[in-house]
């Protein structure tokens, strides 16, 4: 059952009054560092293997590799979050090879993911990622890619590696979209379950490009159809197709201005702000739709 209006709308008011206080969605100085080559993305992620080995190992026996990719420090916390591992074995802590400046990019992300989940979630337990490194093209093969598996806070979890992104519980998708929104707030490509069939266990995050939305991005037109979906509950809903018709369009517009956000989503700055607002009324509602 969804929420009726008045209450979608008291969620809505609590998330702008909430947005209105921060500046983190106005003060950002990560530079796009790729050229705004739309279909790199479907070269951004190999597949993740289902028993994959534990990235630090394979970094290290491509030693190589790593040096070829530029220095790489090897990471077992973002802001303070402990990382894990848990592809074919039990979860564990885990370090991985990730490139500084997007180290810079992801810790960011997390402080923004901090910033608007529900004092409910309680605190963030851990992170628990599929690889960062890998030794392959892409940007994984620079350092510059991070595969989430699962964000589990004291009282929630998030879990791309159990196909949150279809779950049957409105609150788990919510969650999950609200998460992939954020993350995509902070960097270029964010690959995701509705963008093929390698991307359903786990969300891909980069810096691969420029940030603004375009419509020539499968994967962010994607997720925008997604949030009009799930956090907005848009009926009838979208078909999440990858082309931005004229369906997509009003809703995405609409969507904006139930935020309060004026203008097109093209537009660089509401754009971002429209990330962050989603990010933080989904996980809010997500909490309403709680059993």
């Amino acid at each position: 059952m969804g929420l009726t209006r008045v209450s979608l709308q008291q969620a809505i008011d609590g998330v702008l009054a909430a947005e209105s206080e921060l500046d983190d969605d106005r003060h950002d100085d990560a530079p796009d560092l790729e050229p705004g080559d739309d279909t790199a993305e479907v070269l951004a992620c190999p597949a993740v293997e289902p028993e994959s080995e534990p990235p630090l190992l394979a970094a290290a026996e491509a030693g190589a590799s790593i040096a070829m990719a530029g220095s790489l420090l090897t990471v077992g916390r973002l802001d303070d979050v402990p990382l894990f591992f848990a592809r074919g074995v039990d979860p564990r802590p885990q370090s991985f090879p990730i490139e500084p400046g997007f180290l810079a990019v992801l810790e960011r992300t997390v402080r923004t993911v901090r910033a608007r989940a529900p004092e409910s979630f309680g605190r963030l337990e851990r992170i628990t990622s599929a690889g960062a490194f890998v030794n392959k093209p892409g940007f994984h093969g620079k350092g510059r890619a991070f595969d989430h598996d699962a964000w589990k806070f004291q009282h929630v979890n998030i879990r791309p590696i159990a196909r949150d992104h279809v779950a049957p519980e409105l609150a788990k998708r919510q969650r999950y979209w609200a998460l992939a929104a954020l993350m995509r707030s902070r960097s270029a490509f964010v690959l995701h379950g509705h963008f093929d069939a390698a991307h359903q266990d786990h969300i891909h995050q980069d810096n691969g490009g420029p940030r603004p939305f375009t419509t020539g991005s499968e994967a962010t037109v994607k997720l925008v159809q997604a949030i009009c979906n799930h956090i907005f509950g848009r009926l009838p809903e979208l078909e999440i197709d990858g082309a931005f018709g004229p369906k997509s369009q009003a809703a995405a517009t609409d969507a904006m201005h139930r935020v309060d956000l004026a203008g097109d989503i093209t537009d660089p700055g509401q754009w971002k702000r429209f990330l962050l607002r989603s990010g933080r009324l989904g996980f809010e509602l997500s909490m309403t739709h709680q059993p």
